[in-house]
């Protein structure tokens, strides 16, 4: 039997594909975003280079063509952008005046999906163990060029208090407040705790190693909220691999998210959902200004047509100029956001392609186990949206469509391990000579 041989990535390659991964997550280094912005992330578009060269060494057209074909899935989210946002500027071009940062998102939102695309096609079911490492690296050469600031005592004695107090962030760890990339651990620690192989030691201990660095980092990154969503999305998967149809609780799952969005809408626009949260004692930490000041703005209809992406910025920025804010803040509701700027057909588009149309492609494509991984990553991200900033996060993004994607490739390779396929001639020829030889080193013998 001829099984087909594996084309690894050249390690020069490789290494030039890291690089471009670790330089561009440096760019969320505080010092480096205030000063250039996301310019530094263009640096990730070095994997096109990478799979060139790539494709020069191994010229593999099955491999090429089966990365290329992710591109028209993630592709119809760009086109409900681009389109959604031309319509209503052109029907109504007072709030064209964003169309530059609107054009700057799509931008990134694009380059996401050909990191992807061309990471998995470099490494395949590999491809997260290199952005994790990578991703680590840079977090962890941030740490160090924060640390000469606060000394090393003091920085570690900062990361110490931190993790025992949960949270409690002073001096160093609250430079480390990079957003971005700490909320792509909590999908690193989701999909090594409950997705990554173990079948061998060396499979086993990047997993081990996935789940401490991922936790590790979390904590260091002040993100508290994410550890419950994480760990909710941890017993949600071990209850979906326990139930008899597993598909259809997955895509129960997404249709309910989908539906909720919805009642989420209204009770943010009512004041239920403040008046709620601050009955429990939350602190709102200002949410609940935010949140109401876009009711004037806005209508919660379904012919609601919306102000184009990036319209909300132009709120804030507005708000903050009139002096209703002491700082251009975000609105921590990307639910509400994404409803204002993309309109009701916008707003539902966006959540039926991400929770309907995309995990029922990975189970029908792919299979359950893939499906799963991404409601997982999803669902955790879903938390994040509803109080935070994070659907269009650069990193966060490249992994809810990386992770699965790389996933997918220990899918294939599964199922076509062991396929027979006949051996060209030059393989017969090699063999017959094999076999002639060991005959004639016998006789010998």
């Amino acid at each position: 039997m001829i099984l087909e041989k594996k084309k690894e990535c050249p390690l020069f390659i490789a290494f030039l594909a890291v690089a471009c991964t670790v330089l561009a997550a440096l760019g969320d280094w505080k010092v480096l975003n205030n000063a250039y912005g996301g310019l530094p992330k263009v640096i990730a578009l070095g994997t096109i280079v990478c799979a060139f060269l790539h494709f020069l060494v191994v010229a593999d057209f099955a491999k090429l063509k089966r990365a290329v074909g992710f591109f028209p899935m993630y592709l119809l989210l760009i086109a409900v952008y681009v389109l959604i946002s031309m319509y209503i500027w052109v029907t109504d071009f007072s709030q064209a005046s964003s169309i530059s940062r609107a054009g700057q998102k799509i931008l990134f939102q694009t380059i996401t999906i050909i990191y992807a695309v061309f990471m998995c096609y470099l490494f395949e079911e590999k491809a997260v163990d290199h952005l994790f490492f990578s991703i680590c690296a840079a977090n962890a050469a941030i740490m160090l060029l924060e640390m000469p600031k606060y000394g090393v005592v003091e920085s570690v004695a900062s990361i110490v208090k931190c993790i025992v107090t949960f949270g409690s962030a002073e001096g160093f760890v609250r430079a480390l407040e990079i957003h971005d990339i700490t909320f792509l651990f909590g999908q690193f620690f989701i999909y090594y705790m409950m997705f990554a192989p173990k079948d061998t030691k060396a499979e086993k201990r990047v997993k081990y190693c996935g789940v401490i660095l991922s936790l590790f980092f979390l904590l260091v990154g002040l993100k508290r909220s994410t550890l419950p969503a994480v760990l909710l999305v941890c017993i949600y998967v071990k209850l979906l691999r326990l139930a008899r149809k597993t598909q259809k609780f997955i895509l129960v799952t997404g249709i309910s998210l989908f539906l909720f969005f919805y009642l989420y809408l209204y009770l943010t626009r009512s004041g239920i959902l403040v008046a709620f949260l601050e009955s429990l004692g939350i602190d709102m930490m200002g949410r609940d200004l935010l949140w109401r000041l876009p009711n004037d703005y806005y209508q919660l209809s379904p012919v609601w047509k919306g102000l184009g992406f990036e319209g909300v910025t132009d709120l804030v920025n507005m708000w903050y100029r009139e002096g209703l804010i002491n700082r251009a803040y975000p609105l921590h509701n990307d639910i509400l956001k994404i409803f204002i700027e993309l309109g009701a057909l916008g707003f539902t588009l966006w959540a039926g392609i991400n929770y309907i149309v995309y995990p029922r492609y990975w189970i029908k494509k792919h299979n359950t186990e893939t499906g799963l991984l991404y409601m997982a990553i999803l669902a955790y991200m879903t938390v994040t949206y509803l109080t935070d900033n994070t659907a269009f996060y650069f990193w966060c993004s490249i992994g809810l469509k990386l992770i699965p994607m790389s996933f997918s490739y220990r899918v294939l390779k599964s199922e076509t391990q062991g396929k027979w396929r006949p051996p060209t001639p030059e393989e017969s020829a090699d063999e017959i000579w094999a076999i002639e030889m060991e005959g004639r080193t016998k006789n010998a013998v």
